[in-house]
């Protein structure tokens, strides 16, 4: 299901450089919204009816179309990652996510001047087993992210952040077999509840 968000013009997005895992560079004031590759082996989910999970070889298929148009209707689009706009020539350093061997895609507004491209949020998933998955959660907590458990049962770690103080909005859900996480450049419930949304259309994207 496409999730219905609050509207935010590009002209109130922050300006940003994509910089890695920094979504805001030292020193610099976030503007206030106007509102609210080698592929991996498939694993087994350990819920039942879920499928298999398969990291996706590309961002283009990271969430689904209804919420890509959705997205593009407020020129919103796949900046950077596999399959985005600039690929990974923008992004120097790898994610945790990516690190794990998984994927993250930059979503936001294009400028003709790739140095004041606008992020809006990152959106990750990573393959997880019994090796990495508590180094994973450990690293979590250890950036101040309350740990919850989802109604499906799976390991939470999230933020509500605070536009004002530059903190962004942070979901991450870890199940037994993937750690999908969703950054959105600004704070606050709004945010954070379209954060929920979108890893869930990504949990129904990266099963099968």
């Amino acid at each position: 299901m496409q999730f219905a968000r609050p509207l935010l013009g590009a002209a109130t997005a922050s300006v940003l450089l994509l910089s890695g895992c920094s979504l805001f560079p030292s020193g610099e004031t976030t503007p206030q919204p106007t509102n609210s590759e080698v592929a991996p082996t498939p694993t087994e989910s350990a819920a039942e009816g879920e499928g298999t999970f398969a990291v996706p070889s590309d961002c283009l298929t990271i969430l689904p179309k209804a919420q890509v148009d959705s997205y593009a209707s407020e020129n919103i689009i796949l900046l950077a990652g596999p399959g985005g706009v600039y690929g990974g020539e923008l992004v120097p350093d790898p994610t945790p996510e990516m690190l794990e061997g998984g994927i993250s895609c930059y979503f936001g507004y294009d400028n003709d001047d790739p140095n004041q491209i606008q992020i809006y949020s990152v959106v990750s998933a990573a393959p997880v087993s019994a090796t990495n998955r508590d180094s994973i959660a450990e690293t979590l907590l250890g950036q101040g992210l309350n740990e919850g458990t989802n109604a499906a049962g799976y390991s939470t770690f999230s933020i509500l952040g605070d536009t004002d103080a530059n903190v962004p909005a942070m979901f991450n859900v870890i199940s037994d077999d993937s750690w999908i996480s969703v950054i959105s450049v600004f704070g606050g419930e709004a945010f954070f509840e379209e954060n929920v949304a979108i890893a869930e259309l990504v949990r129904d994207q990266v099963y099968n």
